[in-house]
């Protein structure tokens, strides 16, 4: 069941914990709602674990946070073990920092730590991490330089592929070369020509109009709230 362990009375921002899964001793429940307690200075912050979730992690999380937070700065930090993910979901000021980008950085850093059962261990250091970017620190980004790393080098194999096939390519024949060496002949043996009938063809006056036409666009659009997150599965 949802509590809230925690207001900031300068900011008015709380602390949400919802350990409905059982994830998290009493102890480890109270050393992480401590820890949660900086992350109120920038908006809500909420720990909320599930068994059951007939949904994604991205709705579930999306759908906690409108409900307790509404539009307000808040982060949210989910442990699904129904589709075994975790997942951040953040909204309003938050979100500026906290985007899907660094959702999915931080989850890619510390997914192993619920897939070793590792549960609070797994969700003190996603909010370790939240709290460094929001007070303007850096995280490691292994994932995002391997990424770089393979991309580098399939562009450089690609490069070196469009190099060789240049100066490997034969010099193509130019249009007059290949006209001097094309042989004809034609030859006609008593050629005739006979008239088998006549065709009547109606050509009339040309004649050209033009019409005009307009066309009308339109847009739509569906409502919904904002923010964003990512996750990891384990």
């Amino acid at each position: 069941m949802a509590r809230t362990d925690y207001t900031n009375p300068d900011t008015g921002y709380e602390v949400h914990i919802d350990d409905d899964a059982g994830l998290l001793t009493d102890d480890e429940l109270a050393k992480l709602s401590s820890q949660m307690e900086a992350i109120t200075e920038w908006g809500n912050v909420a720990f909320v674990t599930t068994t059951y979730n007939p949904s994604s992690a991205d709705d579930y999380a999306r759908n906690y946070s409108y409900s307790h937070f509404g539009q307000g700065s808040s982060t949210l930090f989910l442990i699904d073990m129904d589709n075994r993910k975790v997942y951040i979901f953040s909204n309003g000021y938050i979100y500026k920092t906290i985007t899907k980008a660094y959702a999915n950085t931080i989850t890619d850093n510390i997914y192993t730590y619920a897939t070793d059962a590792r549960y609070y261990d797994c969700a003190s250091k996603a909010f370790s991490q939240i709290n460094i970017l929001l007070s303007g620190g850096r995280i490691s980004q292994p994932m995002k330089y391997i990424s770089n790393a393979l991309i580098a080098l399939v562009l450089a194999f690609i490069i070196n592929f469009i190099v060789i096939r240049i100066y490997s390519k034969k010099k193509a024949a130019k249009g007059r070369e290949i006209i001097n060496n094309i042989f004809s002949q034609c030859n006609l043996h008593n050629a005739n020509c006979v008239m088998t009938g006549q065709t009547r063809v109606y050509d009339p006056p040309s004649s050209s109009s033009s019409s005009d036409g307009g066309g009308g666009g339109g847009g739509g659009g569906g409502g919904g709230g904002g923010g964003g997150g990512g996750g990891h599965s384990f």
